[in-house]
C-alpha cells in the first residue's frame, strides 16, 4: 500500500508546475561549453544535455539527449551508455525508422546513418527563478552519396525551481520536415516502441504504476494511463525518489507504455510500427513532463 501512495504521488504532481517559493532566492541557470550545456541551481547540476558526440568517428549520431539528470540532492537518476545496451543514452527521443519518400534512410535509435547538427543554443531565465533551455538541432542523413538534410528540430528543456523537495521539468520539441514525405516509426515488432524514452538507473529495482494501478511488465507494449509513476523497491543502490512522466504528441496523451525491470530503458511509445508521415513543412510536436519527487520518510 504505501508503494502505490508513493507512485500515485508522483504521478498526480504533474498536474501543475512548481513554482519557487520567494524567500529561497535559487535560480536555474546555465553554463555552456563547446559539447554541453548544463542546467544548475544554486550551483548544483541539474541535467547536462549534450551537443556533441563524444566521439563522433565512432559515434557521429551519440548527441541530443540529457544525461545524466539528476535528483535535487545530487543523486543520478540516469544512465548513459550502459554495457547491456550501449545504444541506450539516459533522456532521449529516437526512432528505428527514419524515412525519407517511403523508404527507410537512417535508424537514430541505433545511431545509423543519422547525425544530429546542434545549430544554436540558448537559455532564458524565467522570473519565478527556473528556466528553458532552447536547442535548435539539423538532422542529417548519411546513407547516400551525399548528406540530407532531413529534418529541424527545436527542443525546449524547462527546469522548474525545486519546491518542497519536488523536481518538474517539462520538454517540447517540434520536429519539422524538410522532405516531401519524411517517416519516422518505432520498431518493427508489436512492441512498436520508439519516441521519448528515459534509462533510469537501477531499473531491475523499479515498479510501476498509472490510474492508481500498479502495473508489472510483461515484455510487450502495454496500454495504461495518461501518466507513469516508477518508484525503486529498495535496492541497496535504489534511489530515495520517485519519477513522474507524462507524454503528449501533437496535442493527445500517449497512453502506450514500454516498460522493464530488467536492465533497459522505459518509453512512452509513439508513434508505434507503423510511422508517423510528415509532409514538407508539417511539424510534429512532442511534449513531456517530468516530476522528481523524494520518497517520504517514515514515521517513527
Amino acid at each position: 500500500m504505501r508503494l502505490r501512495t508513493l507512485i500515485a504521488a508522483a504521478t498526480l504532481a504533474l498536474a501543475s508546475p512548481s513554482l519557487a517559493d520567494p524567500a529561497i532566492g535559487k535560480r536555474v541557470d546555465a553554463v555552456f561549453a563547446d559539447d554541453t550545456v548544463t542546467l544548475t541551481e544554486a550551483g548544483r547540476t541539474v541535467l547536462v544535455y549534450r551537443t556533441k558526440p563524444i566521439n563522433p568517428a565512432t559515434e557521429p549520431g551519440r548527441a541530443n539527449y540529457i544525461s545524466p539528470l539528476y535528483a535535487p540532492d545530487g543523486t543520478a537518476l540516469t544512465e548513459d551508455r550502459p554495457g547491456d545496451h550501449p545504444h541506450q543514452r539516459g533522456v532521449w527521443w529516437a526512432w528505428m525508422k527514419v524515412q525519407a519518400d517511403g523508404k527507410s534512410v537512417a535508424d537514430g535509435w541505433y545511431m545509423k546513418n543519422l547525425a544530429y547538427s546542434v545549430r544554436e543554443k540558448r537559455f532564458l531565465g524565467d522570473p519565478e527563478g527556473g528556466g528553458t533551455l532552447t536547442v535548435e538541432v539539423d538532422w542529417i542523413v548519411n546513407s547516400g552519396d551525399e548528406l540530407a538534410y532531413v529534418a529541424r528540430e527545436i527542443t525546449k528543456v524547462t527546469v522548474r525551481p525545486v519546491k518542497s523537495g519536488v523536481r518538474r521539468l517539462e520538454f517540447d520539441t517540434t520536429i519539422t520536415s524538410r522532405l516531401d514525405a519524411f517517416g519516422l516509426g518505432g520498431s518493427e515488432d508489436d512492441r512498436g516502441f520508439g519516441g521519448f524514452s528515459i534509462r533510469l538507473v537501477d531499473p531491475e529495482h523499479l515498479t510501476f504504476a498509472s490510474g492508481g494501478k500498479t502495473l508489472v511488465p510483461n515484455g510487450a507494449a502495454m496500454d495504461a494511463g495518461q501518466s507513469m509513476g516508477f518508484a525503486w523497491s529498495g535496492g541497496s543502490n535504489s534511489p530515495a525518489w520517485t519519477v513522474g512522466l507524462a507524454c503528449k504528441a501533437n496535442g493527445q496523451a500517449v497512453t502506450r507504455w514500454m516498460l522493464y525491470n530488467d536492465r533497459s530503458m522505459q518509453n512512452c511509445v509513439f508513434p508505434g510500427r507503423a510511422p508517423v508521415i510528415l509532409k514538407k513543412g508539417q511539424t510534429l510536436r512532442l511534449q513531456e513532463a517530468v516530476i522528481i519527487r523524494p520518497v517520504a520518510k517514515k514515521k517513527p
